[in-house]
């Protein structure tokens, strides 16, 4: 007995299965995933046959870039990834701070290198669009943390404090005092061809507290490393 359908399980829609998926991705806001469109040859394939698929994707602007300036109302998490601050053999301690506008600073890192905890997070704060993100940071001229060098501040291109977004090439300096170096920090953020690898909506700020040269031994922009990252608050 013939049967009035192609065998092997017959003949389904491509149309069918996207239109299955829409109630999920609905569910996930539109402004934090990428968009795109999708174009499909035929709208009934058999099994075992192929069909050529053309896609384009537009990744989200992301919402806060280099000047630290939101788009829109966002949360911001802020981490420590790594200190190498020190003077011959003794370690000294980097404190990092941030601020809104015009408030006060607040201070979110303060220690050596061995208190570092790169998963915690430090700071967890809602940013209204609009309103301007400064970090600062700077490091002990001394083991007992009685005196400090320059503070040295993001947004105002001081080459002490380097922003970087996913793509970007991290500064590569030979480490004083056998410190780690920058990309030792980065490892798990840098790509096989040396390039920054973080989400569209994170940023990484390196500092360097010593009062060494751009390009000389020591001003190796490793002192301090901090992950920033930014997630967009949508309506309920």
């Amino acid at each position: 007995m013939k049967h009035p359908h192609p065998p092997r399980g017959g003949r389904f829609s491509v149309a069918g299965l996207f239109l299955g998926l829409l109630p999920i991705v609905s569910t996930i806001a539109t402004a934090q995933i990428p968009t795109g469109k999708l174009d499909v040859d035929r709208t009934l394939v058999r099994v075992g046959a192929r069909s050529q698929l053309d896609w384009t994707i537009q990744y989200p602007t992301p919402p806060v870039g280099p000047d630290l300036k939101p788009k829109v109302k966002v949360k911001m998490r802020v981490r420590t990834l790594g200190v190498a601050f020190q003077s011959g053999s003794t370690l000294l301690a980097f404190q990092g701070q941030w601020k809104i506008n015009n408030t006060a600073w607040a201070t979110f890192f303060n220690g050596k290198a061995p208190t570092v905890a790169p998963t915690q997070v430090l700071v967890d704060r809602t940013i209204e669009a609009g309103d301007t993100i400064r970090f600062r940071a700077c490091g002990a001229s001394n083991a007992n943390s009685t005196s400090w060098y320059a503070w040295h501040e993001t947004n105002n291109n001081d080459p002490y404090a380097v922003v970087l977004k996913n793509g970007d090439t991290p500064p590569s300096y030979a480490p004083a005092y056998n410190q780690g170096t920058v990309k030792s920090f980065l490892s798990a953020y840098i790509d096989s061809t040396g390039k920054i690898k973080i989400g569209e909506q994170d940023l990484i700020i390196l500092w360097e507290g010593s009062t060494a040269a751009p390009g000389t031994t020591f001003f190796d922009m490793q002192d301090l490393v901090v992950l920033v990252s930014f997630e967009t608050v949508t309506a309920p």
